[in-house]
């Protein structure tokens, strides 16, 4: 239990430095050199928790956001895990846009794609929770909207979150509550034998 307490703080300590790097310059100019010194570990104690500086960026994503919003626990509904979300990257700003330019669009829909995937089944399922649609034909739906919802964060933070996150969680909610069940009941109506 001790060691797992000791991992944890190590791991933040070094995640804590490459944030506040990353508030200073581009991702790819930050070296691990610059994290360890930073944050007060040695080389081989990076290396023992985090392959590169993405596994440490992904860490962080993971421990930030998606395990937040994986806990449906914490939240009454989906608007409420989108808001916080958004709070989050709103808070985070510099960080989140300094991952976002330095990496690129690809590569943060990559890191984040699998995460996406399961806050839009979080979403669909309970929007349309009593359609009777083929797991193919729901996959297809929360495909669709995972990039959507991908597009609309990336928007919103490279137009410098110009809407409030309750704004752009009800945007959200309006199109997503009409659209995903029209398209759920539309695959479940083509499945029906005439």
């Amino acid at each position: 239990m001790a060691q797992s307490v000791t991992t944890e703080m190590t791991k933040r300590l070094m995640a804590d430095s490459l944030k506040k790097l990353m508030t200073q310059k581009p991702l790819n100019k930050i070296s691990i050199r610059e994290i360890v010194e930073d944050c007060g570990v040695n080389r081989q104690t990076f290396y023992y928790h985090f392959q590169d500086i993405y596994a440490l960026l992904e860490w962080i994503v993971n421990q930030e956001i998606v395990s937040v919003l994986e806990d449906t626990e914490n939240f009454l509904t989906w608007q409420e895990a989108g808001i916080y979300l958004l709070k989050y990257l709103e808070k985070n700003s510099t960080v989140v846009l300094c991952a976002l330019n330095s990496l690129g669009r690809s590569a943060i829909k990559q890191l984040l794609y699998a995460d996406v995937v399961k806050v839009a089944t979080q979403i669909i399922t309970q929007i349309a929770s009593d359609v009777n649609v083929d797991e193919r034909s729901f996959n297809h739906v929360v495909h669709y909207y995972a990039i959507s919802f991908g597009a609309l964060l990336e928007d919103w933070l490279s137009n410098g979150m110009e809407r409030s996150p309750e704004e752009v969680i009800d945007i959200l909610d309006t199109i997503a509550s009409g659209t995903a069940r029209t398209a759920l009941e539309r695959f479940a109506s083509k499945a029906k034998p005439v």
